[in-house]
């Protein structure tokens, strides 16, 4: 035998445990009952029988023609039967209340349930609830944690929400599980628990059907909270991109701002040597340019209205420096306006259809900025062209924060949905478009 285990001397004492005296009457009382009323199913089965077999076959010369029962001896033999079963079953209740005792637990109102009920608030919807319900209860991890020699007896129904396992099938005579996933719809639901007992309603109870709640309750926790974990884990990870993403734009932009105030600058300083009446009128339409432009320069999103108007401002600006040199027009539909449109792009495409258009021309030219909206079977692009009559494509278009700015903003921002295309013109001069996908037009 092995010795017994002797606490430290400076151990903290061990509380012991008392059970409810009222609990305990009542739970040994249950228990005889219970176990009685079980026994008494068999013994009323086995009685109804008995003269049935007492006169089967014909009696024999010489024998009595029947064999009658003695009610005092069948009344005798069925109070000893339910004593010994009342001692047998208040043996079994006492042995469970010192294992209880031993673990160190207390006599509780559902450890002597037959059925015992919990609820769990579920942070998805019904459908996504049942199926991981669905995935959590059915495997064999379940069945052996139960006590199962395989996976539980399983029956689901997703049109009424309702799961049932239990050890083997008709689940309904054993001791079964039953989870119902609450039907309401919105963003979270709350799942019923309910540990029935079947037949074994009429047994001692143990705390089983406590240990089988409390076992499906936390497998079902477990997993809830592990998919929860994993979409915010995902969630945080998307959120980082955005981040990311969004601070890869604002550098990208911040090339094109410096761009942009550069050129207009040395035009300003050309002009104030040259004519100072046309530089004072760039310098206003520049200060009015800059107080529509910059509380927005730093935004990752804008307006095709928005844009439009600061094209508008550029151009005149540009065509005080070029004066005949340079005409234009800007088209574009009320309705198209509100629709929303990356900043800075538009901007670019104009500038270099000046710088490498217009200005290397020998002759007036037109600049057309123009927009449209246009059905494809993926959605609606909005597409937005800048044409000029300009000398063409040459080896220094597009070089510089250009066009390969605009190309990875618009990747970064869209992926492959939007485009710019930058091609000959009818005749003469370059035609660039850059099509972006309106927001919401998905299917």
């Amino acid at each position: 035998m092995s010795s017994p285990a002797f606490l430290p001397f400076n151990a903290p004492p061990v509380p012991e445990v008392r059970h409810d005296r009222r609990l305990v009457r009542r739970y040994l009382l249950q228990s005889a009952l219970r176990f009685n009323a079980g026994s008494l199913l068999f013994l009323s089965l086995a009685i109804a029988l008995l003269p049935l077999w007492l006169n089967v076959g014909t009696a024999a010369p010489g024998e009595f023609e029947a064999r009658k029962l003695n009610p005092y001896m069948v009344g005798g033999g069925v109070l000893a039967v339910m004593a010994w079963f009342a001692l047998m079953s208040n043996g079994i209740a006492r042995g469970f209340l010192a294992r209880l005792v031993d673990e160190g637990k207390a006599l509780c109102a559902e450890a002597m349930a037959s059925s015992v009920t919990r609820r769990i608030d579920a942070p998805f919807n019904p459908y996504t609830t049942f199926d991981l319900c669905t995935e959590s209860l059915s495997g064999l991890a379940l069945g052996t944690a139960l006590g199962y020699s395989g996976p539980p007896a399983f029956f689901h129904d997703p049109f009424k929400g309702r799961i049932v396992l239990g050890r083997w099938r008709p689940l309904a005579l054993g001791r079964h599980v039953e989870v119902r996933v609450s039907s309401d719809l919105g963003p979270s639901c709350h799942i019923e628990l309910h540990c029935r007992p079947g037949l074994a309603w009429f047994a001692i109870q143990q705390g089983e059907s406590l240990k089988a709640a409390e076992m499906v309750c936390a497998q079902l926790r477990q997993h809830l909270a592990r998919h929860a974990n994993a979409l915010d884990a995902a969630r945080r990870e998307r959120e980082l991109e955005r981040t990311s993403l969004q601070a890869r734009l604002s550098a990208l932009q911040a090339q094109v701002e410096p761009h942009f105030l550069f050129n207009t600058l040395a035009n300003l300083k050309y002009l104030i040597r040259t004519n100072q009446q046309a530089a004072q009128e760039m310098l206003d339409h520049l200060v009015g340019y800059l107080q529509n432009a910059l509380p927005d320069m730093r935004s990752v999103s804008s307006t095709l209205g928005r844009e439009m108007d600061l094209v508008s401002d550029y151009l005149a600006l540009m065509r005080i420096r070029m004066g005949a040199r340079l005409r234009f027009a800007v088209e574009v539909e009320e309705g198209l306006r509100r629709l929303p449109f990356p900043p800075a792009m538009l901007i670019s495409l104009v500038e270099n259809a000046v710088k490498h258009g217009l200005e290397r021309a020998s002759r007036p030219g037109l600049i057309t900025v123009s927009a449209r909206c246009e059905s494809k079977r993926e959605g609606k692009l909005l597409s937005v062209s800048v044409v000029d009559d300009g000398v063409g494509l040459t080896e220094q278009a597009g070089q510089g924060t250009g066009l390969a700015n605009i190309a990875e903003r618009l990747l970064l921002l869209y992926g492959r949905e939007a485009s710019l295309f930058v091609e000959p013109g009818d005749g003469q001069g370059v035609r660039a478009v850059l099509a972006v996908p309106v927001a919401g037009s998905h299917a």
